[in-house]
């Protein structure tokens, strides 16, 4: 698994029960995490893709630390502050917010290995919005436990922070699916095969582009579970296994006609596209415009569109915005693979 770089803030607000030792962290340490695309077409609950928009925009949350307020008292619980342009989406009861039950189970795992972890004052920047399908929640998960981890000189071992990831996202989606957080934390394409909490990384054609399109509605993740059947034919299965198998080795043989060629959705998409209006006839004209293929992100309702080249890029940039977005708050944009995954910025 791949392991991550160690922070320049040593024990910050780090002690062992009963050893006192003085904060030497005073700057405020941000982190980002990029938004994913999950199960990308044929990889359904096992493969994800981080993004990185070409024009600069930070398509993810970010989850500051500092040191608390100079007048809060000794003794006092961790202190969230919510921002961003979807941050009213959010419940105001602090308690009930994804970052805070992050800190208190990183808190919680700190104190398994004997060490007492001081609390923070939290700022969640929420540039995702929710049920978006571009893995919102996971972005918040990685984004707070990576800042906590480095903020506190990495007491939990890269293993150790993931599995803590995973069981976040879990506890949210009632099952554990990495496709999110593995892309989001390491960066790339992910293969993440269910039911382990192992992860992969899978070469990334250099031309390829993903456009993403958020119409600016929302789909909860459960309603797009509930339409999926409980058992799929098994000439599907075989069919779907064979696609899955081909992607992987048309990628590591640098093949990417046939790695394009071979992102079919036979799992989700048929029983989801229903759910997304004007997704068929994105996928239609799309593809017309020169789209190597189309599929849902995570859940949806955001749909991508895979390209190789940048005249055809914009050409589906601009479809999509007139015919495909819904609303002003939605958006399109042109991303590359986000190779970096989660890491600090000034």
């Amino acid at each position: 698994m791949t392991s991550r770089p160690a922070s320049n803030g040593m024990n910050t607000l780090l002690k062992r029960p009963g050893e006192k030792k003085q904060a030497n962290r005073m700057v405020p340490l941000t982190v980002y995490a990029p938004a994913s695309i999950g199960n990308f077409s044929v990889g359904f609950d096992a493969l994800g893709l981080a993004l990185a928009p070409l024009d600069g925009t930070l398509l993810g949350d970010l989850v500051q630390l500092s040191l608390p307020d100079s007048d809060r008292p000794d003794g006092a619980d961790w202190a969230l502050e919510v921002k961003g342009e979807f941050a009213q989406k959010l419940p105001s009861d602090q308690e009930q917010n994804i970052v805070i039950s992050s800190c208190r189970i990183f808190q919680s795992a700190a104190a398994d290995k004997g060490i007492d972890i001081q609390p923070l004052k939290v700022v969640l920047d929420k540039r995702l919005p929710i049920g978006s399908g571009l893995g919102s929640s996971a972005s918040s998960i990685v984004a707070a436990l990576e800042a906590l981890n480095r903020w506190y000189g990495n007491p939990l071992s890269s293993r150790d922070i993931f599995g803590l990831m995973a069981q976040m996202e879990g506890n949210i989606s009632g099952e554990i699916h990495l496709d999110n957080i593995a892309p989001c934390l390491y960066g790339g394409l992910r293969l993440c095969p269910p039911g382990s909490r192992a992860e992969y990384s899978l070469p990334w054609p250099g031309a390829w582009r993903a456009v993403v399109c958020w119409p600016g509605t929302e789909l909860l993740t459960r309603d797009a579970r509930g339409v999926l059947p409980d058992d799929v034919p098994r000439k599907t299965a075989v069919r779907h296994g064979a696609q899955f198998a081909q992607f992987v080795h048309a990628l590591h043989t640098g093949n990417t006609e046939l790695a394009a060629a071979s992102l079919v959705d036979l799992i989700a998409e048929p029983y989801r596209c229903s759910l997304l209006p004007g997704f068929d006839d994105a996928k239609t004209e799309l593809k017309k415009l020169g789209a190597l293929a189309v599929g849902i992100s995570g859940s949806g309702p955001t749909v991508f569109a895979l390209v190789d080249d940048f005249e055809v890029a914009e050409a589906v940039e601009t479809w999509l915005a007139a015919n495909y977005q819904k609303t002003e708050q939605g958006f399109v944009h042109i991303c590359r693979a986000d190779l970096g995954g989660a890491r600090s910025i000034e």
